[in-house]
């Protein structure tokens, strides 16, 4: 099934946003023999590392691949691939 580029970005808004609050779900049900202060500040601080570092750097590149495609519509699963079927 072929979708727009637009759609393309909402379904991996959609499943990396599934993955990532499977991932929050697994560390909130690990976290609570490890409750401190100092604990919550340095979880907090990872966060922030990766988002800025990795997580954000990750979406700019791959919105920018999805919008350099030249065809309209793509594979419902290409935004997972580095080049559009």
């Amino acid at each position: 099934m072929k979708v727009k580029r637009n759609t393309l970005l909402l379904l991996a808004c959609l499943v990396w946003s599934a993955a990532g609050f499977n991932i929050l779900r697994i560390g909130l049900m690990a976290y609570p023999p490890y409750w401190s202060v100092l604990n919550v500040l340095l979880s907090a601080l990872v966060f922030a590392v990766f988002q800025t570092f990795i997580f954000g750097k990750l979406v700019k590149k791959h919105t920018a691949r999805i919008h350099s495609y030249e065809e309209e519509r793509h594979f419902f699963s290409s935004f997972l691939m580095g080049k559009p079927l």
